[in-house]
């Protein structure tokens, strides 16, 4: 991927983004301490359609994303590999499945028993017109209870998009409620430090999730652009 920072490349695009997401949205989707997401993530979704610009970063290029996506996918293959998933017979749910980058990889690997969660539904034609005999249901995973059980449970790039320490732990609490005995929840972005970055972003730490998993085993760090994604397994 293009190494040149983004204020180089482009700078009146960077400076329009930086506009934008310190001064216009927090105005638009701003609600105290919190956002509006579901209100931000379908008007996202909605400009950028099947794009991964619209999940990923909407300040580089396309194939920038496409770029950094792939090397997502392959952290994330290894990972599943390692605590020996069988894609085949394994029931996943994908928190957060936007444009549905996930769901394509997960078929792929020959999973059939799949359920995309995401908290607008405005890409679900496309999604249901792609992966016929996929589940795609719209819930908010903060604040919506989910209900079923599941041997691997993805929840990639939406941590930092739950702003609130309430949220973050409901959130939690329901992945713990749905992942099957020696279930495997793969987790992304981990940063060292936790703090609020943007009105639509907030970095968690591994303490902060380590806290809400007490009694679950988690493996190493693993580099995932610059931060951490972490496997967390129900031993239970």
């Amino acid at each position: 991927m293009n190494s040149i920072p983004k204020f180089i490349r482009n700078p009146l695009v960077f400076i329009k983004n930086v506009i934008y997401k310190l001064i216009i949205g927090p105005m638009k989707y701003g609600s105290g301490d919190d956002y509006n997401a579901s209100r931000y993530w379908h008007d996202r979704f909605s400009k950028y359609k099947m794009a991964i610009r619209g999940v990923g970063d909407e300040g580089l290029p396309e194939q920038d994303n496409k770029i950094m996506y792939a090397e997502a996918a392959k952290v994330v293959v290894d990972l599943c590999q390692e605590q020996n998933i069988d894609f085949k017979s394994a029931s996943v749910l994908d928190i957060g499945c936007g444009n549905g980058f996930y769901a394509q990889l997960l078929y792929d690997l020959g999973v059939k028993n799949y359920t995309g969660l995401d908290i607008t539904d405005s890409l679900f034609p496309n999604l249901k017109e792609k992966f016929l005999n996929f589940e795609f249901t719209k819930k908010d995973v903060s604040t919506d209870k989910i209900n079923g059980r599941f041997n691997l449970i993805l929840m990639i790039d939406v941590i930092q998009h739950i702003v609130k320490d309430s949220k973050l732990s409901f959130a939690l609490n329901n992945v713990k409620n749905c992942l099957a005995d020696h279930g495997v929840f793969i987790l992304a972005p981990i940063k060292k430090v936790g703090k609020k970055h943007l009105f639509y972003v907030h970095f968690w730490s591994l303490e902060d999730i380590k806290l809400r998993f007490p009694d679950y085993t988690f493996t190493e760090p693993v580099p995932f652009r610059d931060s951490s994604m972490v496997s967390i397994i129900n031993k239970h």
